[in-house]
């Protein structure tokens, strides 16, 4: 079976921080992906983990201008 992490921020009543899946993602978390494509760049493989994770800190890499990306979505919620 396909086991994934997410990585991102916490997004309420959608997804937690480090949650991991097996198989098919949620709905909810397949509605937030269509809505902010971005999200897929934050749900990984856990094979891939370790380096994903440290890529979060690398200013201008995909994971983290989409964990920034999430955190504007965010943002715009609470307006």
């Amino acid at each position: 079976m396909n086991q994934c992490m997410y990585i991102g921020p916490a997004v309420l009543g959608v997804v937690k921080n480090s949650t991991i899946f097996i198989g098919e993602l949620p709905a909810r978390l397949n509605k937030l992906v269509e809505e902010l494509p971005c999200v897929r760049n934050l749900i990984v493989p856990i094979d891939r983990l370790t380096r994903a994770k440290q890529a979060l800190s690398e200013h201008g890499s995909v994971e983290n201008v989409s964990y920034h990306q999430v955190l504007d979505y965010k943002k715009g919620e609470k307006n």
